[in-house]
């Protein structure tokens, strides 16, 4: 394949996805269909299932670029050089500032019916994001004694547990102040003994 056809084809996938984004935004995940992400994206059927086996397929990538795009925006966003519960606020407020951004796509991974690859994918996700909270705290225990490092399965319970509290607050259309807040505590107190046993 020529480096052409080959940009084409990387801009139609990004299109679709792109479209799929679109439609969630105008009726949401469960009532989009096939039909929609192509009506958006200016594409056919045809084109749509030469890059995607089905919706959900879709909605998969969609979720993981868009996990990697934030998990990349926390991690610039976060000062290696100033204290660790400083380091948490930085990567809480960039991570609360993305999804509050987009609230219309945000609210498709609170809904209560989605695959099995879908939850996969989020597990995947999760693991990202405890691999870098372990980053950061060994990165912070080695300039200062005071700070153990983390186990990563101490990381995932985090991660997945203010996932699922941000869940929670979305589906309630609660104010993510007050999620905020709380993550920031658990954090802190969960960083702050992790040594213990």
């Amino acid at each position: 394949m020529s480096i052409d056809a080959e940009t084409e084809k990387g801009a139609q996938h990004q299109r679709l996805m792109d479209g799929l984004a679109a439609s969630i935004r105008e009726k949401g995940l469960a009532q989009t269909q096939v039909s929609d992400i192509v009506r958006h994206a200016h594409a056919s059927r045809r084109t749509f299932y030469n890059h995607f086996e089905d919706k959900e397929a879709c909605f998969v990538e969609l979720m993981v670029t868009l996990a990697d795009a934030f998990l990349a925006e926390v991690d610039r966003s976060i000062d290696r050089e100033q204290p660790l519960e400083v380091q948490i606020d930085q990567a809480i407020d960039t991570y609360l500032a993305l999804i509050t951004g987009d609230p219309a796509l945000m609210n498709t991974f609170a809904e209560p019916k989605v695959g099995e690859r879908t939850v996969v994918a989020q597990r995947e996700g999760f693991e990202r994001y405890a691999e870098l909270i372990v980053s950061v705290v060994e990165s912070d225990s080695a300039r200062d004694p005071r700070i153990a490092p983390i186990s990563i399965e101490r990381a995932y319970m985090l991660v997945s547990g203010l996932h699922q509290t941000l869940v929670r607050a979305l589906v309630r259309g609660e104010d993510l102040d007050r999620a905020s807040y709380e993550f920031k505590a658990v954090i802190k107190s969960a960083l702050s003994g992790a040594a213990a046993d």
